[in-house]
């Protein structure tokens, strides 16, 4: 293989582990602010 098919299997190799693991760090951190600041009846409220 070329060095540039190389490359571009070196960068999916980092660059979509990392994409899942932001997409996850963003997950969690949405459920802990979730958590930390419930909202009130009034805050749903869609009619």
């Amino acid at each position: 293989m070329g060095t540039e098919v190389m490359k571009a299997f070196t960068m999916m190799a980092i660059a979509l582990p990392t994409m899942f693991l932001v997409i996850v760090g963003f997950i969690i951190a949405t459920t802990l602010l979730r958590k930390a600041f419930p909202a009130t009846d009034e805050d749903t409220d869609e009619s």
